[in-house]
């Protein structure tokens, strides 16, 4: 959905009908969202991702190995993370260029 070329409009079914409340306590007021159980999962994660897309902009995005499904939240100073992690898909794709360039380098 947010991987692909689908719009961001795309998780709009799984929205309607959601509603929230406010709670009030001592404390704060805090909201409680009313979505059927059937969509509870969907919508806590829509509700999540456009929350980070609101206080973290630009810090959320897909990792860059083409093969990996998982995103990223970028938390680093200078915000170029590339990969989900760097055991798993960093050092994957650090190997694969290695091994390409030496390949390209024995060919010449």
């Amino acid at each position: 959905m947010v991987h692909g070329s689908r719009p961001a409009s795309s998780p709009a079914p799984l929205l309607k009908g959601v509603t929230s409340h406010p709670q009030l306590s001592s404390a704060a007021v805090t909201w409680e969202i009313d979505a059927p159980a059937e969509r509870r999962t969907a919508v806590d994660a829509v509700l999540a991702w456009s929350d980070l897309q609101e206080t973290m902009p630009g810090r959320l995005r897909p990792c860059a190995n083409p093969e990996c499904r998982r995103f990223l939240l970028d938390r680093s100073e200078t915000n170029r993370g590339r990969w989900c992690s760097m055991a798993l898909c960093g050092n994957r794709m650090k190997a694969r260029r290695h091994y390409q360039r030496t390949r390209e380098a024995a060919a010449e």
